[in-house]
């Protein structure tokens, strides 16, 4: 019976457990600045792996690595935890981004450690460092969370996601498309030999509006003091510079961040982590006024032959307290167009009564005050 009536479909099963697909993950996509400086790159590192089962004594063999290369108890931490979900045939990395010093001396005592290989692979780097760390963010580990949200095939040879910035907005762009190897195995599924594969295909290169000396020179202009500079071409829209200081280094969370590292920056009294150019709250100051200008122009309660006087305080109807010009002792009599050039205050606190809050709202609203900037970050 099993040999003739069901020899189809036990056939068909039995090639399926022989033969098993396994992903290969693609190159992730650059990412370049308006000149085509490197933002983001790929870069070939080393990473020291465990076969636990060819290593033996798993424990011991650790403790005689670390004779030979140094091991830290947060590399240790999480050795132990991919221990107890992969199987003792799997390879786990104990320790990632090996210097060359240390993959030199490794290969010198290499026979000492049976399942044990220095394998490359290639690893996030942003060559500007903190310059653009709010801006272009960062890829980290993909983390339990991340699994339980992703149902997306192509990151399933994929150990790292964007968790922030560019990096997070763009993710779909920079991901790529996974690849296969069709690989033979035994029946404890073990891999025996390569039967076939399909190439990845890497993730596509992002050409940002940000000019990366522009942001350099911004950032030299604050002198280590914190603050906010944004530069936008008033033709198109494109931001050039997008400054927070301080800032962070992106690439200490590329493979995780040490504890003391993250420690440091959440214990910073400046908050380098916190982004102000999205995240604080200031007032847009004397940029309004133009559009409060031409809020009164177009509604018609002002005309630019129009003068108001400004004793350098203005007072709401009904109250005591003042509204006090740049000036003291005010600009006299000024028409819209010196009220600009001058950048009278006391004209707009006028020109706004005037005009109510609903109608100076809803001129605004046409302008995209009180909007999502829809900024791709």
């Amino acid at each position: 019976w099993l040999q003739v009536i069901e020899h189809g479909s036990l056939s068909t099963a039995a090639e399926q457990n022989r033969i098993k697909s396994r992903p290969l993950p693609p190159s992730r996509g650059l990412i370049y600045d308006r000149n085509g400086v490197l933002l983001a790159e790929n870069v070939l590192e080393y990473r020291l792996e465990i076969v636990p089962e060819q290593a033996g004594d798993v424990m011991a063999t650790v403790a005689a690595i670390t004779a030979v290369i140094r091991i830290d108890p947060e590399d240790l931490e999480r050795f132990g935890q991919l221990r107890q979900s992969q199987r003792r045939f799997h390879s786990l990395p104990i320790k990632f981004h090996l210097s060359e010093e240390e993959v030199a001396r490794f290969a010198v005592n290499r026979y000492r450690f049976p399942g044990v290989e220095v394998v490359p692979y290639l690893k996030r780097f942003y060559p500007l460092g903190a310059d653009l760390g709010h801006v272009i963010g960062y890829v980290g580990r993909i983390g339990t969370e991340d699994r339980e949200r992703l149902d997306d095939p192509r990151y399933s040879a994929t150990t790292h996601i964007g968790k922030t910035g560019i990096e997070r907005y763009y993710e779909d762009r920079l991901l790529g498309q996974v690849g296969y190897e069709q690989v033979e195995t035994n029946a404890e599924g073990r891999a025996l030999r390569v039967l076939g594969r399909v190439a990845p295909k890497p993730g596509q290169n992002l050409y940002l509006a940000l000019d990366a000396r522009l942001q350099q020179a911004a950032i030299a202009a604050f002198e280590g003091r914190p603050g906010v500079a944004v530069a936008i071409d008033p033709n198109n829209g494109e931001v050039l510079c997008m400054v927070s200081q301080p800032s962070f280094d992106p690439n200490w969370f590329v493979n995780g961040i040490s504890r003391q590292n993250y420690t440091d920056l959440l214990a910073a009294s400046r908050r380098p982590l916190f982004d102000r150019t999205l995240l604080g709250g200031y007032e847009p100051g004397s940029t309004i006024k133009p559009f409060i200008a031409m809020a009164g122009l177009e509604l018609g309660v002002r005309t630019p032959s129009d003068t108001v006087f400004s004793t350098g305080e203005f007072h709401l109807p009904g109250q005591a307290k003042g509204y006090r010009d740049w000036k003291k002792g005010g600009h006299g009599h000024i028409d819209l167009h010196e009220s600009l050039a001058q950048s009278v205050n006391t004209y707009y606190y006028q020109l706004a009564n005037d005009l109510g809050i609903d109608r100076l709202s809803s001129y605004l609203a046409g302008f995209g005050f009180g909007q999502a900037t829809g900024i791709d970050l």
